[in-house]
């Protein structure tokens, strides 16, 4: 808090006289925000405890036979949703946090058997998950629905693209959660400042949109998982590459890096990313990383490099050649990244010198 008072004093200084802020609200919130992550023991038996509490209803509600009637579960799916919301507008408590979560998965679930139980066309049923998510968006501000909101409509849009029969729409989905994150990541200052309700959002959306990248990623990125032609994977790598010389060009240029350094250092940057021309799933988890780099966001930026190493091992495991061909390709690629390893190191000392 003393710490949180000194920065806010130190912005009033720079900002001079004709700044405001409501200082009282800000230290409050914060008091809020930090009590809430105090006690890591208490959040997991919190955790533990709602959810063995909704296995224990979710029993009940197998002994009351409600998975016979198709109208119950719809409609208990739409109650429990409605409750959880009710409770996370209502209630500020982490263990009434955690019970709201809970019913709200179990609606969603309940909510989608019920519609599939009383044979709506599943095409529709996605939509309709879709428009739930996007309420529960508009209406709650809790972290973890939020999250799994976001993440629902991912999923259910790359459900509705397989279940139409067109995989080459992926690139498509590839192409727009490239952008979203890419200009989510970009402009945080922005998105914080614009609302209250977009500053809430703010942290269940960067890892929202993560996930829901990674997905599409997974479906381009591991072989035969979707029927895409492998001609066309080019597409949504074209962006991803765009996307990661543009971060490159203005990390470079935060670290002092001009001139010839910088066209070399990009040029090297786009022969090393060459390759991954027809591995959209790299050349994607490469710009996760640098993103969250880029804005230090830890948890995303951990999260991009499981990512490529996993991305990574899956191509080499696909290519269909032989093992010695394979050993060459992973020997060049080493050599390609030990020599820009070297440069940068060499720049570096050049420019600690000077």
């Amino acid at each position: 808090m003393k710490h949180l008072e000194k920065i806010m004093g130190a912005i009033r200084i720079t900002e001079g006289n004709g700044f405001q802020y409501d200082e009282a609200t800000i230290l409050s919130e914060y008091g809020e925000k930090e009590g809430k992550n105090s006690n890591v023991i208490i959040k997991i038996l919190s955790i533990f405890g709602g959810l063995l509490a909704t296995l224990a209803f979710v029993v009940f509600l197998f002994i009351l036979g409600i998975y016979d009637s198709e109208w119950g579960m719809l409609l208990l799916g739409i109650v429990l949703a409605a409750v959880a919301i009710v409770i996370d507008r209502t209630y500020n408590s982490f263990i009434l946090d955690t019970f709201s979560v809970c019913f709200y998965v179990l609606g969603v679930i309940l909510f989608a058997l019920g519609l599939a139980s009383l044979e709506v066309d599943e095409n529709h049923v996605a939509l309709l998950v879709i428009l739930m998510a996007l309420g529960s968006l508009a209406i709650t501000q809790n972290y973890v629905i939020s999250f799994i909101s976001i993440i629902t409509i991912g999923a259910a849009m790359l459900f509705l693209i397989m279940s139409y029969n067109i995989p080459d729409a992926i690139h498509g989905y590839l192409l727009f959660y490239t952008v979203l994150l890419t200009f989510c990541f970009l402009n945080e200052a922005k998105l914080l400042t614009s609302s209250r309700k977009l500053a809430q959002l703010s942290g269940p959306l960067r890892i929202g949109l993560v996930f829901c990248l990674l997905f599409g990623l997974v479906a381009v990125g591991k072989n035969g998982l979707a029927p895409i032609s492998g001609r066309s994977l080019w597409i949504s790598s074209v962006v991803s590459i765009g996307l990661i010389l543009y971060l490159a060009s203005k990390v470079l240029k935060r670290f002092g890096v001009v001139g010839k350094k910088k066209v070399l250092t990009l040029t090297l940057c786009f022969f090393t990313l060459l390759p991954t021309l027809f591995a959209p799933a790299i050349s994607g988890a490469l710009l996760i990383v640098l993103l969250s780099f880029w804005v230090n966001y830890k948890t995303g930026f951990v999260i991009g490099i499981i990512a490529l190493i996993y991305f990574v091992i899956q191509y080499y495991y696909d290519l269909s050649l032989t093992l010695l061909t394979k050993s060459i390709i992973l020997f060049s690629s080493g050599v390609v990244f030990l020599v820009f390893y070297f440069f940068f190191t060499q720049m570096t000392k050049t420019d600690e010198e000077v």
